[in-house]
């Protein structure tokens, strides 16, 4: 993607508004729309890298996702995946990481991309995943707390003149709201939504939970936890809440266990996608991941996603195994 140096964002403000000012049209602009609700496929849209995810869960245009977690429990990470693979899907990404450099991200997804149980990314390798990268990829080159107005500029930018497909923002914390500033909170949701729809394609936010009061990191959150504005969760599209099993992790570094850290260990997994909100998707529920060397979360522990990153097709993860987890004691 060919992009001006010094672009000035505040020249594609002006064509932000309020998510109510919708343009107005006859009851039949919407007669496709309904075809193809009738043939069921309300579930159309782009693949997350895990078919038993995406087989109830799809990232469709027009959306916004809230990615939600604790601190520490992986959901930039879970989303530089998700980006690679809709790289690989040849779609193009614009990323905001405003809590890691440019060049932290990138190496991050290439190790995800190379899937490497030892070592590290050949050279040769490093060079297929920047042409990938370059093609498909544009990041936002800013770290922490950036004005509100600059943040809706980036996206209007990307959406209107880049043509992007998917719009990371990592995260609300520092998109220039107040800790305590709620209006604020949902003003911002709003605007993101209405550019959502305008421009055509779908805006990812990451956002934090509440700290438990009475309980510590092995309480799974829900949608009452997300931190911040009612806003937040009433207004976006999809909820989705990140969930890192500490306890499973501890047990991988004690090396020998006894029999009922065995029975936890083989019944868990090490990472949970709680979709816990879909507008436009008839399932929520629970999907178990497992954590691998290479910073990949895969369905099948130890059998890392070969994303053949020199050539762009739809990822379809081989899943024998996998199995939607609807509900999970631990």
């Amino acid at each position: 993607m060919n992009i001006p140096h010094n672009v000035d964002f505040r020249d594609y403000i002006s064509i932000i508004g309020e998510a109510e000012a919708q343009e107005i049209h006859h009851a039949g602009f919407w007669r496709e729309q309904l075809h193809k609700r009738a043939k069921n496929l309300e579930l159309s849209g782009d693949l997350l890298p895990w078919s038993k995810v995406s087989q109830h869960f799809k990232l469709r245009a027009g959306e916004v996702t809230l990615w939600a977690g604790m601190n520490g429990h992986k959901k930039s990470m879970v989303l530089g995946q998700v980006s690679l693979s809709l790289m690989c899907q040849g779609k193009k990404i614009a990323i905001a990481s405003l809590e890691m450099k440019p060049e932290e991200t990138l190496w991050r997804m290439c190790q995800q991309a190379a899937g490497l149980t030892v070592g590290q990314p050949s050279q040769e390798f490093i060079n297929t995943f920047m042409d990938l990268a370059n093609e498909h990829l544009v990041i936002y080159d800013q770290l922490d707390s950036v004005k509100t107005e600059k943040i809706l500029g980036f996206v209007n930018y990307c959406g209107q003149v880049l043509k992007c497909d998917h719009i990371m923002i990592d995260s609300l914390a520092k998109c220039g709201i107040g800790v305590e500033n709620r209006e604020g909170e949902a003003d911002i949701i709003n605007r993101l939504a209405w550019s959502a729809k305008h421009l055509n394609t779908h805006i990812h936010l990451v956002s934090h939970v509440r700290k438990p009061q009475s309980a510590g990191e092995e309480y799974i959150p829900t949608k009452f936890d997300v931190k911040g504005s009612s806003a937040l969760v009433d207004l976006v599209d999809n909820l989705v809440i990140c969930w890192a099993n500490k306890k499973r992790d501890s047990l991988k570094e004690l090396g020998q266990l006894d029999e009922k850290e065995q029975e936890y260990f083989d019944k868990t997994f090490d990472q949970l996608l709680v979709i816990a909100k879909q507008r436009h998707g008839r399932w929520e529920g629970k999907v178990g991941l497992f954590h691998h060397q290479s910073l990949q979360f895969v369905s099948r522990e130890g059998k890392p996603i070969d994303y053949k990153i020199d050539q762009v097709f739809d990822i379809k993860e081989e899943n024998t195994e996998g199995k939607i987890i609807q509900q999970i004691n631990f």
